[in-house]
């Protein structure tokens, strides 16, 4: 048995994210034992080839309380899992693909779930999830019917209608130069089918398409399990070499079945579209559930940018109270400045403070400079003879007695109001 970490280690060196194909195969293989891994060399539309990592095998499903193994192919891109795997369906040599709305004559697949692929909601196990669901309504596949063995003649009911040269030709195969015409990507022409012989359970044939040239509806009936290869149903045919007679049983069918079966078909229907729906508005209600998301926060920021706003605008209304509250006293400075330009100006009054305390130190520096000033002047006049040393004496010992007074008072003034020593 491969080793799967070996062997993605060894063919996911051209994959750009190989870890997250790694764990995505692996989980895909976990839960779904039939499948094997391979590399195929697959050849797209317009002439590309590369060796692509596959998973090949078959997955089960449930088709009218019948299980059966479905035969699929899942190859994996180098852009993965960004960008949705390519799925074939691969019937066996028994088999005949049923071309549908969902799989295509030469068994691609094509589901919502692959078109709509977004990483990381969409993966490899929800795809398999997804193609079991949808191979249990319709099946992709149904068993060829036996071309050498002719079916028995079954004696004609009453009333039975009469069919000359009825006969039950099977579904035209895909053309092998259909490959590489159709619009998704399909396989090259070196591609072969696998044969699986174990595809499906013992004992359990795949349903059964006959094509009647006739009036009649075309109908898939699934063999009953255990049923041999010449018996196609309950349904009573007549085939003969000239005249063929088709005569269905109505009386075998009862109102209880008939309803049954209407229900049973409503049903599938209902599953089917909601299936779809869902699938179609997912990333709708996603993208608006984010649109929201996004709302839901900028409205919590608009409301923060809003409570902000009203906080400067207070702070601004403030500010400009208070700035024309300013502009109005200069103002009123201004308009006194006008009338007293034109008046002398007392010098002694020009210079004044706001506080007794610092009126009292202006005063008392003032005059004890002047003092000094003085006694330079008396020194200045003994010496050129205009003053007797009597009289400089008697002066200068008056003034310094004042200044000393004065020069008391200012360092008193300076320490009450604060101010460093001089």
């Amino acid at each position: 048995m491969i080793n799967p970490d070996t062997f993605l280690a060894d063919n996911l060196k051209s994959y750009k994210y190989a870890r997250d194909v790694t764990n995505d195969v692996k989980c895909a293989l976990s839960a779904y034992k039939e499948l094997r891994l391979k590399v195929e060399n697959f050849t797209f539309n317009d002439g590309r080839s590369h060796n692509l990592v596959c998973l090949n095998g078959t997955i089960p499903v449930v088709y009218y309380g019948q299980k059966y193994n479905i035969p699929i192919a899942i190859f994996i891109q180098e852009p993965h899992p960004h960008t949705a795997p390519m799925v074939y369906v691969r019937p066996t040599s028994t088999m005949q693909i049923a071309p549908s709305h969902f799989v295509d004559k030469t068994g691609l697949v094509n589901l919502p779930y692959l078109s709509e692929w977004k990483h990381p909601e969409s993966d490899l196990v929800g795809l398999l999830q997804v193609l079991q669901v949808t191979f249990g309504e319709k099946s992709p596949v149904f068993a060829k019917a036996p071309t050498t063995q002719s079916l028995p003649n079954l004696p004609q009911p009453v009333g039975g209608v009469s069919h000359s040269g009825t006969y039950f030709p099977l579904p035209p195969m895909p053309m092998k130069d259909g490959f590489g015409l159709s619009t998704p990507p399909v396989l090259g022409m070196g591609w072969q089918m696998p044969q699986l012989p174990s595809a499906m359970p013992s004992g359990m044939p795949m349903p059964i398409r006959l094509n009647y040239n006739s009036p009649m509806t075309e109908t898939t009936t699934p063999y009953a399990a255990g049923a041999t290869g010449g018996a196609v149903g309950p349904i009573g045919l007549s085939v003969g070499t000239a005249n063929h007679t088709f005569s269905p049983n109505r009386n075998s069918i009862s109102e209880d079945q008939l309803v049954q079966s209407v229900r049973s078909a409503v049903m599938d229907k209902l599953r089917r579209c909601e299936r779809e729906l869902l699938m179609q508005h997912r990333d709708e209600i996603q993208s608006l559930q984010e649109t929201q998301a996004d709302l839901v926060r900028g409205g919590a920021l608009l409301s923060d940018m809003l409570s902000r706003m009203d906080r400067e605008k207070t702070q601004a209304s403030e500010a400009l109270q208070m700035t024309k509250q300013r502009n109005d006293e200069l103002s009123d400075l201004l308009d006194r400045l006008k009338t007293t330009e034109k008046q002398p100006i007392n010098v002694d009054e020009a210079v004044d403070t706001t506080f007794p305390l610092y009126k009292q130190l202006v005063s008392s520096f003032a005059e004890e400079q002047a003092i000094e000033d003085a006694v330079y002047y008396l020194g200045d006049a003994l010496g050129k003879g205009a003053l007797d040393l009597d009289s400089f004496l008697k002066k200068v010992r008056e003034l310094s007695r004042k200044q000393f007074i004065l020069r008391a008072t200012v360092q008193q003034c300076r320490e009450k109001a604060g101010l460093p020593a001089s």
